[in-house]
């Protein structure tokens, strides 16, 4: 009825009963999940892994001592080292962690460090995603349905002595685009602009194969480091997470801690 307005002892149990509903709290983000991690302490196998924990190809490595922490995988100039990806590595968005040295001077000429592949495609090398010592620095990629890169890339200051160990970290996500850190610290980004619908992402989103160490080839067909794809070097904890990890979780894994 036009006028009419409810009673102020309405208004007063409404208020009251609103007040008696439960808080409900934001719930917190679960904590990164690691789908793959090789300590090499004990052998090559993956001390856990979500998916396969033996290594597929294996070939001209071996566990040394002085890793960053316990022992270490040494990768001779033409060997391989490869696992599975299904279940241990997610295309759509993820984090790959490892402790890396030289073990022998770098000059100019570019190498692979690590690479993940594709287990289905038209590209002779199938390289999915891939980091690269590029001659005065590291550079690092995630492909996408499109064949187009999303690369990042960072020079040092100076080229890194043969022995000493370096904390290297990528992460890509297809609605946020792609982060470089190196030591603990982001040193590269790209990140994915809105669109006028207010709304941006790369289709990262593709069936991978293997990932691991091969210098020239990762692919079903092939695994291995030939001609001048020859450059071996020294890995230790070798991690994968389920996403894109934040600058606080990597600086953690730099120091040899778990990501919060």
């Amino acid at each position: 009825m036009p006028g009419h307005r409810r009673p102020p002892l309405l208004d007063l149990l409404f208020l009251l009963g609103l007040l008696a509903l439960p808080v409900v709290g934001v719930a917190e983000a679960p904590a990164p999940q690691p789908l793959f991690r090789v300590s090499a302490d004990a052998g090559f196998a993956a001390d856990s892994a979500a998916g396969k924990a033996v290594p597929n190809f294996r070939d001209k490595v071996a566990l040394v001592a002085g890793g960053r922490h316990g022992k270490a995988i040494q990768w001779e100039d033409d060997g391989v080292l490869a696992w599975d990806a299904p279940g241990n590595l997610y295309a759509q968005r993820g984090t790959l962690a490892f402790f890396w040295r030289p073990r022998y001077p770098v000059g100019e000429a570019p190498f692979v460090i690590f690479r993940a592949g594709y287990a289905d495609h038209s590209s002779w090398d199938m390289a999915w995603l891939r980091i690269d010592w590029n001659g005065h620095g590291f550079d690092a990629f995630v492909t996408d349905a499109n064949l187009a890169r999303t690369r990042v890339s960072f020079a040092l200051d100076a080229a890194p002595a043969p022995e000493r160990w370096m904390h290297l970290a990528f992460g890509w996500d297809e609605t946020r685009g792609v982060r470089l850190y190196v030591d603990g610290r982001e040193v590269a980004q790209v990140d994915i602009g809105t669109s006028a619908a207010g709304r941006a992402f790369l289709d990262y989103d593709a069936a991978l194969d293997q990932f691991g160490l091969a210098g020239r080839v990762l692919s079903p067909h092939q695994v291995q480091s030939r001609y001048n794809f020859l450059r071996g070097s020294d890995f230790d904890e070798i991690r994968v997470y389920d996403r894109m990890l934040d600058g606080a979780g990597v600086a953690a894994l730099a120091q040899l801690r778990e990501p919060a």
